[in-house]
């Protein structure tokens, strides 16, 4: 039987899953529809989010708390292989993203993890195994 914990856990990473690809499908249209403005912006932000997540995955991971480690890094995953910019992305963001895959890569470094999805742990090695974007 499924622990009441486990089923809110499995129900919020759900829910959270169903946003990271909503804000993605969201984004890739926002960026065609009004080119700049709302491609600099979505990308911006989550450039910003994956390095708020590296401090709070460290600050959890000193407190032991797996369940909300597993969570943030499925996070991580998933914002970390949907930033990607294109002609339109200005250089401020550009260097937001680069910074962004740079503390996450190096956090990696430290702190190894394979997922329970190899599809997207090959997509975040392909990530890091680029060249930053210019």
């Amino acid at each position: 039987m499924i622990s009441r914990k486990k089923l809110i856990l499995g129900l919020g990473l759900v829910f959270l899953a169903g946003g990271v690809v909503g804000l993605a499908i969201g984004g890739y249209v926002g960026i065609h529809s009004t080119v700049s403005y709302f491609g600099n912006k979505w990308l911006h932000e989550q450039a910003d989010d994956v390095q708020s997540r590296i401090v709070i995955l460290k600050h959890l991971r000193a407190a032991q708390k797996p369940q909300a480690v597993e969570l943030l890094e499925t996070q991580l995953d998933d914002d970390l292989i949907s930033i990607e910019p294109d002609e339109y992305i200005n250089d401020q963001t550009i260097s937001e993203i680069n910074e962004a895959i740079r503390k996450v890569k190096e956090y990696r470094s430290a702190k190894p993890r394979k997922s329970n999805r190899p599809h997207v742990d090959k997509m975040v090695t392909n990530v890091f195994s680029q060249e930053p974007y210019k």
